[in-house]
């Protein structure tokens, strides 16, 4: 009971603390968060449009500049421009950009009060002029990310497992793995797309047809190269990882007697030393688990995915309040995984103590 109610506070401050770092944004403000300024026709007056929105004053009559409730320019600008006369409306800067902790707290609050009701934020396309509801398109955009995200990891591991015994089997095959390993490692995640993009470029040149799709396209999605991207980065950290656990089961006792009794190399690797390499594996999981959804964000911002990272960095969408919501998402998929990673360790992993 106790570990869980500690892995449920837990939860809940990590859900906290990632709902408060997604509004940080909102602590820096460039514009006056209770002013707009009207974009006037002739047709119409600054009088008549205040006339029409409820709890604005106009400031300067001149400049078109109108008063209203803190906080709620969006809100308004919305109206205004569907008054007669107001061709648009623009933010009124501030001398210099500051940070507002009381405009920070202001959308913490407007936010809670959302979610409540049902509201969990909007994404706006690049045009401006069409606001699309999380909530319509949350589970289609966490089914989309899941659809490479959970094969890539779940080959990166297999794959990572795999080599690491691989290369403790022939010094030749253990010296071309370490090498690979320490290139790719050293490769940033973008560099790494990229060059997946232009190997598909080439091939598709060499071939004419396209062999991989380099961008989301309509209905079409990209999959082999963010599955590759979530497949290698984590790959080669549990690679190393396990690389190491391998090499520190070969020098204890149980090996040499085993060795000794007539197993072979491999019958050794199988038998003993993969089952006590198990807690190493689950320990480095959830840091690559973290290390994957960071790759698979940037894989689909590059391959212009409008998965759960291209919706927060995509140019084709401005993100008015969905963020928050995204990213309490990428973490409820992570600690999923944390919970899955620390059910198979209590099943996989024998733990001895010693009795006094």
């Amino acid at each position: 009971m106790r570990v869980i109610v500690k892995w449920g506070l837990l939860s809940l401050f990590t859900l906290l603390a990632v709902f408060l770092m997604s509004n940080i944004s909102k602590a820096f403000i460039h514009d006056k968060p209770d002013e707009i300024r009207l974009i006037m026709g002739t047709q119409s007056t600054v009088e008549e449009a205040v006339s029409n929105l409820p709890g604005s004053t106009v400031v300067d009559a001149e400049a078109s500049i109108v008063s209203v409730p803190y906080g709620r320019t969006d809100e308004y600008g919305k109206l205004a421009v569907q008054l007669p006369g107001v061709y648009r409306v623009a933010g009124v800067p501030l001398a210099k950009p500051e940070i507002s902790f009381r405009y920070y707290f202001f959308s913490l609050k407007d936010r809670l009060q959302g979610y409540l009701h049902g509201d969990l934020g909007l994404i706006r396309t690049s045009s401006g002029r069409y606001d699309i509801p999380v909530k319509n398109l949350i589970a289609d955009t966490i089914l989309r990310t899941c659809a490479y995200f959970i094969p890539g990891l779940i080959a990166g591991a297999l794959m990572a497992v795999a080599l690491s015994l691989l290369a403790s089997l022939r010094q030749w095959i253990r010296k071309l793995l370490d090498g690979i390993h320490a290139l790719i490692s050293g490769l940033p995640d973008f560099l790494l797309i990229i060059l997946l993009q232009f190997t598909s470029i080439y091939l598709t040149r060499l071939t004419g047809k396209s062999v991989i799709l380099v961008a989301q396209f309509g209905d079409e999605v990209p999959f082999l190269i963010p599955f590759l991207t979530i497949a290698l980065i984590p790959c080669m950290l549990i690679y190393g990882t396990l690389r190491l656990a391998i090499e520190r089961e070969l020098t204890q006792d149980y090996v040499t007697t085993a060795l000794a009794k007539g197993l072979s190399r491999r019958e050794v690797l199988l038998r003993h030393v993969l089952r006590n390499i198990m807690e190493d594996l689950l320990t480095i999981l959830p840091k690559a688990t973290t290390l994957a959804l960071a790759s698979m964000a940037v894989a689909e911002a590059i391959c212009d995915i409008l998965g759960l990272g291209g919706y927060i960095v995509s140019p084709r969408m401005q993100n008015i309040s969905g963020t928050p919501t995204i990213c309490i998402a990428l973490a409820v998929i992570s600690m999923l995984f944390h919970v899955l990673y620390a059910l198979l360790a209590k099943r996989f992993v024998v733990r001895s103590r010693e009795v006094a």
